[in-house]
Order: C-alpha cells, then structure tokens, then sequence
C-alpha cells in the first residue's frame, strides 16, 4: 500500500488551493473538490492491498419520485466508463463510485477518476435535485 499511499500523496499535492484534503488514518483521504451544480464534491480515497476505491456522496435519499431518479442513474451507469452509481445501505445516500487496480494506479489515472466523478455529478446532480426534491425547492 505504501506505493499506492505515495502515488496519491503526489496527486494530492497538485491539487489546487481551493480543494481540502484531509487524510482521516493510513491508506484513507477525504478530500472536496469545488464545483458548479454542485458547490463541493467530496471524495474518499480508500487504498487497499489490492485497489484504491474512491467513493463520492453526491445526495441524500430522494424524498420524493425516488423510482425516477434511480432510473436516471441507471441509465447513466448503462453510458458511464469507471465509476457508477450506487446506494449506500446505511443511509441511502446516492454515492459514485469508482475503483482502481493498484498495479495500475498513477498520477493521470487517479486524476482521471477524479475528473470522471466530478463530471458525473455536475451533469446530474440539478437532475437529481429536481426530480427528486422538487416539492422542497419549490418551498423555496
């Protein structure tokens, strides 16, 4: 893992001033992006013996019309290349998520994730909200 550490820290450290990184134990780094649709998005960096996951929460459990935006995401996995949608059993939460082998971990593949979650939210993230929170922003 220690070359997989070292890989990240490297990436981590191009990062522009506007992100946060925060590394929460040994092999494990919480890190927010700044983005549009969304104002950050964050990203967990987990390097284990044999891949590094990065899992992005990018929204609550829909409160409403919640068939829908699972279709969305569905779909959208359907046309994705690397990381998916998934849900978190614990709370519900819409997560991407993508996974690289350590042997072919480095710099441009770690930021090519990166990119592809970051992307990936940005595109749906405004769909989410208003297909499955639209009565709350309605409110508003």
């Amino acid at each position: 893992m220690s070359d997989a550490a070292d890989v990240i820290e490297r990436w981590l450290d191009g990062l522009p001033d506007e992100a946060t990184v925060e590394r929460v134990r040994k092999g494990f780094w919480y890190v927010r992006i700044p983005g549009v649709a969304r104002s950050w998005i964050p990203i967990e960096i987990d390097a284990g013996e044999r891949t590094v996951k990065l899992t992005s929460h990018v929204i609550i459990e829909p409160e409403e019309r919640v068939e829908e935006v699972y279709v969305l995401l569905l779909r959208h996995n359907h046309a994705a290349t690397g990381t998916t949608f998934s849900i978190d059993g614990r709370e519900g939460v819409i997560c991407l998520v993508g996974r690289i082998p350590v042997e072919e971990l480095n710099e441009e593949r770690l930021d090519e994730m990166v990119g592809q979650i970051v992307q990936e939210t940005e595109q749906t993230f405004r769909s989410i909200l208003q297909i499955g929170f639209g009565s709350r922003l309605k409110k508003r």
